[in-house]
């Protein structure tokens, strides 16, 4: 494995074509997300003055056959250490498979980390100013990053190639809304979760597969702005569709008691559950709950379930859930085989999600460096990445030109090879079987026990 140093969130060392022209920008705003995470906007061309990689700067190499730095942004202790443990085993793969292989134009690669803890955007700004400044990274990846994007000026004006997994609509705008040209969203944003469900939902609606025991949902989100814009988004369609919302409440995570919520649930059984609380611990809270007196109705929780724990703390109370991730490993011959290498190298499993994106985006970017021929020219290597197309264990990563983020297969573009793919699953006996899309799925959906 190869050498890697860690940073606390102050720095201390340690060691395409759309289906019927949709845009995204204008889905998000036409369901009344604009400024739902409180961003201020400059204008655009601002950034990308004189980067620190530019010709005549300096990155962080230390000369051919030396070494490169590049920062990995997770939550590595906190709520959410689950989902950042996934992020640095996966960049930690990433990193022994470039250097396996002879580094980038033959410097050796060396990974630090910048733990995040808790979320709070001081960690956020501190772990950016560190890696670009003291760090001198050439590059920088993570899968959250804040909702107002408060660091992405950081990163912007040194010129580092940043990318980022945290799926939310605010962070594209900024980039697009600030003419930044480094930073890229590897997944394709959160609003196609709930645009991407509803397409799924009315096809087993109109095949017969499900029929709703009532044209009604209940809808809870977490108090942030992406599981609000994925609950929003999700009203507004289904109400389109002439569907009632019985129930909308947030909580603030870490939540674990449901009983006030369950209580309504019961008291007015909807046809759908809807929840977009993303923290696997909460979502397995609710399905253990929810089923000592499930009602009839069809139980979706969003991201969650990726994560190993969840599986561990649901039990057989998960069995019939539906969820998706906009990125996550595939269960093709290239997702088996890295998920096996995972396994064999920390004798546990590889959760669906982060880690196989963060293995496909340090490798992403190390192919991107090497065709620009100086990984310190970051100009030059992000315009590799965006005229690039890069197949990963997670799927296909196309970054649209105008806002470098990923586009998602089949909700936005109808060719595999040119979109990441929308992964539904539903949890049976036990397993995560991808229901959707093809031609990725592994099993059909199947009526939950509990529902008639």
């Amino acid at each position: 494995m190869t050498e890697q140093q860690n940073l606390d969130p102050a720095g201390t060392s340690s060691g395409a074509a759309k289906k019927g022209g949709i845009n995204r920008r204008d889905l998000v705003r036409s369901a009344g997300l604009a400024g739902l995470a409180g961003l201020v906007v400059g204008g655009a061309g601002g950034y990308f003055v004189a980067p620190r990689g530019s010709a005549g700067g300096t990155g962080g190499s230390t000369g051919a056959g030396g070494t490169l730095k590049v920062g990995i942004v997770a939550p590595i202790t906190g709520p959410y250490s689950g989902d950042g443990q996934e992020m640095v085993r996966g960049a930690e793969l990433a990193i022994a498979d470039i250097n396996a292989a002879g580094g980038v134009l033959g410097q050796q690669v060396e990974l630090v980390t910048a733990d995040i803890a808790d979320q709070a955007p001081e960690n956020f700004v501190q772990a950016a100013e560190r890696l670009v400044s003291r760090e001198n990274c050439v590059a920088v990846s993570g899968g959250y990053t804040t909702t107002t994007s408060v660091e992405y000026d950081i990163y912007a004006q040194a010129g580092v190639p940043m990318f980022h997994t945290n799926t939310l609509q605010a962070n594209t705008d900024y980039v697009v809304d600030n003419g930044i040209t480094n930073i890229f969203q590897a997944c394709p944003t959160e609003i196609w979760y709930a645009s991407g469900f509803i397409q799924l939902m009315q096809e087993w609606i109109e095949s017969g597969v499900w029929t709703p025991s009532s044209n009604t949902a209940a809808v809870i989100s977490s108090n942030d702005s992406y599981s609000i814009s994925i609950a929003t988004v999700l009203q507004e369609g289904i109400r389109e569709l002439g569907w009632d919302i019985t129930l909308y409440e947030e909580v603030s995570v870490p939540y674990a008691d449901w009983g006030p919520q369950l209580a309504k649930i019961r008291n007015d059984p909807p046809g759908l559950i809807f929840i977009t609380d993303y923290l696997a611990g909460d979502l397995a809270a609710f399905a253990n709950q929810f089923a000592s007196a499930p009602t009839n109705s069809l139980l979706y929780q969003q991201y969650g379930p990726s994560v190993p724990e969840y599986l561990e703390l649901a039990g057989d109370s998960a069995n019939g859930v539906v969820w998706s991730t906009t990125i996550g490993t595939l269960p093709d011959q290239i997702g088996k085989s890295f998920r096996q290498r995972y396994l064999d190298e920390y004798g546990s499993e590889a959760g669906l999600s982060q880690s196989g994106a963060q293995y496909d985006i340090l490798r992403l970017w190390a192919q991107a460096a090497s065709r620009a021929g100086d990984a310190n020219d970051f100009a030059r290597v992000c315009d590799s990445v965006r005229n690039s197309t890069f197949r990963g264990v997670v799927g296909t990563y196309n970054f649209e030109q105008t806002e470098l983020t990923a586009i998602p297969y089949p909700d936005a573009v109808n060719d595999p090879s040119l979109g990441m793919p929308h992964l539904t699953y539903q949890i049976q006996n036990g397993e995560q079987v991808l229901i959707s899309p093809a031609p990725y799925t592994t099993g059909n959906f199947q009526l939950p026990s509990w529902v008639s």
